[in-house]
């Protein structure tokens, strides 16, 4: 039978034992072993929850033509969660809610250095007022014609921002007056 060895160091005044490296190896790899084993499934439960999306006004949700353009933005905070960068990008839709007709749609590109399977995040979401989105006259052209030819069309209008394929959608309202007389 193998006698144990026990190396002892004196330090201070406290004496100790300084373990074999050989007997604690299978100790250490199964600490391994358990701590990918769960970092796995977090990992996997958190790849498989759905992406989701989170929005709230921030600042004016009353817009007044008359207004200086730059107060003419609608702000909103976004909270994405579980997002997968290689789902690509997120939709912007502005709709005019009385009629139902998106008057404005761009893309928000999401660029992210995360080599996770899932990240969360928050921006602004900006819209500025665009005098082409709310005309109700088809050929207005701002750099010949008047507002008073625009006709712009106020009202309540709803700001969502969506996964591509629209199967997550937030949204927000705000209101587009015009008190030029």
């Amino acid at each position: 039978m193998k006698k144990a060895v026990h190396f002892f160091k004196q330090t201070t005044r406290y004496l100790y034992v300084k373990p074999n490296p050989i007997n604690m190896a299978p100790k250490i790899l199964s600490l391994i072993a358990l701590f990918t084993i769960a970092t796995m499934t977090f990992s996997m439960a958190q790849a498989s929850s759905p992406t989701q999306i989170a929005l709230s006004s921030y600042g004016n949700t009353k817009i007044d033509l008359a207004w200086d353009e730059k107060d003419q933005m609608i702000r909103t905070w976004t909270e994405f969660s579980n997002f997968d960068p290689s789902d690509g990008s997120f939709a912007m839709q502005i709709v005019q809610k009385e009629t139902g007709k998106v008057v404005s749609e761009s893309s928000i590109n999401v660029m992210t250095t995360s080599k996770n399977s899932s990240v969360d995040f928050n921006s602004f979401v900006l819209y500025m007022v665009n005098a082409q989105d709310i005309c109700q006259n088809e050929e207005f052209d701002p750099s010949t014609m008047s507002w008073q030819e625009c006709n712009p069309l106020t009202g309540d209008y709803v700001m969502q921002v969506s996964t591509n394929d629209g199967s997550v959608v937030d949204s927000t309202e705000f209101t587009i007056v015009d008190t030029r007389a």
